[in-house]
């Protein structure tokens, strides 16, 4: 269990220095453990220990990736969105070769597009994953799809506050064509919150004041 509180506040790269030191038996029963604590009430409730153990399941990553997905389909059991928040937070680009970045990518698409609450914050860190950490060309086309199509309020707004972030990284021919979506958005979303999240974010009230970077109102 010290291991696992470790990993609460250990970087992401040491934490995997660490389990490529071990054997894959001893990886095997570490995993174990970590969905020990995450499948038990009490051992749950401790935040050091269900932050380290989602990391370490994250830092064990392709093997976990079946258990990565399992998590994030969870939205039922105690927790469940501050799991989801941890692993979101805990996912490095860096860590994971393009393959599994890809996959990476796929699981959180697939997320957004059915993620039904904003509990815990943990679908708007999925957006900003996108629109932030693994901003590129790629992730910011996962955006633009699931503002429009993502089945429910918290994935289309989780996709619009990836989006504000994507907007001060992008060229100014791609941030016109995003404001252009988002104006499309502001008067066509069938969610009033929707809409008006998307006006805040073109009148430069959203997330990142973004009214400097609009056309012709510099």
């Amino acid at each position: 269990m010290s291991f696992l509180k470790n990993c609460s506040r250990m970087a992401n790269s040491f934490i995997i220095g660490e389990l490529r030191k071990q054997t894959e038996d001893k990886q095997n029963a570490l995993e174990q453990l970590a969905l020990r604590v995450l499948g038990d009430k009490t051992l749950k409730s401790d935040e050091e220990l269900r932050n380290g153990a989602v990391r370490l399941i994250v830092a064990l990553l392709p093997k976990t990736f079946p258990t990565v997905e399992e998590l994030l389909s969870d939205s039922t059991s105690p927790l469940w969105y501050e799991v989801q928040f941890t692993a979101f937070s805990s996912l490095d680009r860096d860590d994971l070769s393009r393959t599994d970045q890809e996959r990476v990518l796929t699981l959180i698409e697939n997320y957004l597009m059915n993620v039904k609450s904003e509990s815990g914050y943990a679908a708007w860190k999925a957006g900003d994953l996108l629109g932030d950490e693994w901003n590129t060309r790629e992730t910011v086309q996962i955006l633009e799809r699931l503002l429009s199509s993502a089945r429910h309020v918290a994935g289309r707004k989780a996709a619009l506050h990836g989006l504000q972030h994507a907007i001060e990284k992008a060229t100014p021919i791609k941030r016109e064509n995003l404001f252009s979506l988002i104006r499309e958005v502001a008067s066509s979303d069938p969610s009033a919150e929707i809409r008006k999240d998307a006006n805040l974010t073109l009148e430069g009230t959203g997330c990142h004041h973004t009214t400097a970077q609009l056309p012709g109102l510099r």
